[in-house]
């Protein structure tokens, strides 16, 4: 017996990863001053001066009592110290201005040399805890309104929405909400997973393995909800609670074509990053690697927003096709 219904169309595919980097590069190259963000972040940290804690790591690097020694192998010993003699020398707490997940892409917060093409960099030390403490919270309340700023901007730019003071301000007061709830939630689970790596460290090798694999999917499926869930703030200008809501929504039912697109995020970042570090922090060279780290993490930032955005157009006209297919099987 024949259907009553017409046949109906078949499903339409996901977004292409490969068409939605083009346009997010097409984007950037057409509105170039985006990339003003995370070139003045980074040319601070490679020519600014340098926040040290020589004060507080002091105690810690002083030698260990000679009966301790005697018990610990001397070339493990020689690592240890030259690597604790490198972190204090190449410390500096201005790079938690680039903070995670929401922050200003940097090339440079990880450049641990005292010298730049001017020379030495000027040096400033910490003087307590207390003031280490209150430095690093202002300066990470400064990397999320910078990050707001920027997600806001290259938001507009790839999705070419509507912007203006009051949908600015409703998207960093959510963002900063969502990121201050996150470090909460990131403290209260810090102590639980240290408590379960190190009870997985007892097992053996081959047990130890496997138990790793199957927590790290998990694991990964939360950060990509985690890091998504900034996305409908600055896109669809929602509040927290519903861009949660709308990241878990897009990991249940798009989960396949945005872990490729993210993967492919990753590894032409990571790529690049190879070679915008290649020149020495001393060298003017490395300006080049700052502007052009600059331009591909932006487009790829935007290419990201560009496939969130058509990624829930899709996935609406996917459970659409679904209830029509529904309806016409009962129907027939």
């Amino acid at each position: 017996m024949q259907s009553r219904n017409p046949e109906l169309p078949s499903m339409p595919p996901p977004p292409a990863a490969i068409a939605t980097l083009v346009k997010g590069f097409n984007a950037i190259a057409s509105n170039i001053a985006v990339i003003l963000f995370p070139i003045a972040l980074d040319l601070f940290l490679w020519l600014g001066p340098r926040l040290k804690a020589d004060t507080l790591l002091a105690p810690f690097l002083q030698p260990l009592p000679p009966d301790l020694q005697a018990q610990i192998p001397a070339d493990q010993m020689q690592i240890f110290t030259q690597f604790m003699t490198e972190f204090r020398n190449g410390l500096n707490l201005f790079s938690v201005l680039r903070t995670f997940p929401l922050g200003v892409f940097s090339l440079m917060s990880a450049n641990l040399s005292p010298n730049s093409p001017f020379g030495a960099r000027l040096a400033i030390d910490t003087p307590n805890w207390v003031a280490a403490f209150g430095i690093i919270m202002t300066l990470t309340l400064l990397g999320w309104v910078a990050g707001s700023l920027y997600f806001q901007t290259v938001s507009r730019v790839a999705v070419r929405l509507e912007s203006g003071p009051g949908i600015l301000l409703r998207a960093t007061f959510q963002s900063l909400l969502l990121s201050a709830g996150l470090m909460v939630l990131f403290m209260m689970a810090n102590i639980p997973v240290l408590l379960v790596l190190g009870l997985v460290a007892m097992l053996d090798t081959l047990v130890r393995t496997i138990v790793m694999l199957l927590l790290l999917l998990p694991a990964a499926w939360i950060m990509l909800v985690v890091y998504y869930s900034f996305y409908g703030i600055f896109v669809n200008s929602q509040n927290v609670f519903t861009s949660i809501r709308d990241s878990i929504r897009m990991m249940r039912y798009g989960l396949p074509p945005l872990v490729w697109f993210t993967m492919l995020i990753i590894l032409i970042s990571q790529g690049m990053d190879l070679l915008w570090r290649a020149a020495p922090a001393d060298s003017w060279m490395t300006g080049v690697g700052i502007f052009g780290h600059a331009f591909i993490s932006t487009s790829l930032l935007a290419a990201s927003f560009i496939y969130y955005h058509e990624l829930n157009l899709w996935i609406e006209s996917a459970l659409q096709w679904l209830k029509k297919q529904n309806n016409s099987s009962a129907q027939a």
